[in-house]
C-alpha cells in the first residue's frame, strides 16, 4: 500500500482512519504525484528550478498544513528535490502560450513512497487519492449581467476551473441547472444570507460539500467571493482583484484546505 519503507508502522489502523475518513461515495483522483509546468530552458539549471517548483505543487496537493513552505519536512525534501523524481519529460509549447524560444513544458513525475516516507517520519498529515465531489454553484457577474456559469458558453471559466481543480486535487462537479433548477433557485441565493434553499436544491446531487462561489469582473481583473458548506458548518471568504485563472485557484485552494482538514490522516508510529 503506501507506507513500505522505513520504522514499521500500523498499517491496519492507518488503512480504517482512511476508510473511516472518506466517504462512501468519493472517487479515486489519480495523477496526484505528477505535474506539468513551463520551464525556462533545457538547462539543468533550469531543470533542476523546475522540478523544485513542480515538487512544490505536488505536496501543496496532497499534504495537510495552513503553510506547507514552513514544515521542516517539505524544506528537507525540496532541496533534495531532484532525488525525488521518477520521470521527466520534455514537451515543446504552443507558440501562444509562452513566448520563450527556449522554454519547454516539463512533465515530472514523483516517487510518491518516498515523500510519503519522509512525511510519515516527520509526522505530517497527508490527503489521501480517496477524495468526495465537491458540488459548486458558480456565478458570473460581468458586463452588467449576473448569470450561472455555463461551459458550453463560458469557455475561458471552464478552463479556469478544470485547471484550478487539477492543481489542487479537488473532484468537482457542477448543477445541472435544468428547468426544475432553475425555477427552484436564482443567481442572487447563490451567495445569499439565507443558505437554505441552495442547499435543498443541492441536496439530489447527494454530495458532502456545496461550494457556492460569485466571480466579478472589475476592469482587467476578477473579484471573487466564496462560501463552503461542509460538516454542517459555512466557511466565507474573498479573494483579491486577480486575472480569472488565479480568482478560480483562490476559490479552490479555500475547497482544499477545508477538505484536506476533514479527511486528512496523520499516520500513527510504534
Amino acid at each position: 500500500m503506501i507506507f513500505t519503507k522505513g520504522k514499521r508502522v500500523c498499517l491496519p489502523a492507518f488503512i480504517l482512519a482512511i476508510l473511516v475518513a472518506a466517504p462512501a461515495d468519493a472517487l479515486e483522483v489519480k495523477g496526484l504525484y505528477e505535474i506539468e509546468l513551463i520551464a525556462n530552458s533545457q538547462s539543468a539549471a533550469d531543470r533542476e528550478q523546475a522540478i523544485k517548483q513542480a515538487l512544490y505543487g505536488v505536496l501543496s496537493r496532497v499534504l495537510v498544513a495552513d503553510d506547507i513552505s514552513k514544515l521542516p519536512a517539505v524544506q528537507q525534501v525540496l532541496n533534495g528535490a531532484q532525488h525525488y523524481v521518477k520521470q521527466f519529460q520534455y514537451s515543446l509549447i504552443a507558440a501562444d502560450q509562452y513566448s520563450g524560444n527556449d522554454a519547454r513544458l516539463i512533465r515530472v513525475e514523483f516517487d510518491e513512497d518516498q515523500l510519503l516516507e519522509v512525511m510519515r517520519k516527520s509526522q505530517v498529515g497527508i490527503w489521501s487519492e480517496i477524495r468526495p465531489e465537491t458540488l459548486v454553484w458558480l456565478v458570473v457577474d460581468a458586463e452588467g449581467k449576473r448569470q450561472f456559469y455555463n461551459p458550453e458558453t463560458m469557455p475561458d471559466f471552464e478552463s479556469a476551473m478544470a485547471l484550478a481543480s487539477k492543481i489542487k486535487g479537488v473532484p468537482v462537479i457542477f448543477p445541472m441547472l435544468d428547468l426544475e433548477e432553475q425555477q427552484r433557485i436564482s443567481v442572487s441565493e447563490v451567495l445569499g444570507a439565507d443558505s437554505r434553499n441552495l442547499l435543498a436544491v443541492s441536496a439530489r446531487y447527494e454530495v458532502p460539500a456545496v461550494m457556492a462561489g460569485r466571480v466579478t469582473q472589475k476592469g482587467q481583473c476578477w473579484q471573487g467571493d466564496w462560501a463552503f458548506y461542509f460538516d454542517s458548518k459555512i466557511k466565507q471568504w474573498s479573494s483579491d482583484c486577480l486575472p480569472l485563472k488565479a480568482t478560480i485557484q483562490d476559490g479552490m485552494r479555500g475547497a482544499y484546505s477545508i477538505l484536506s482538514n476533514y479527511y486528512g490522516v496523520k499516520p500513527k508510529q510504534e
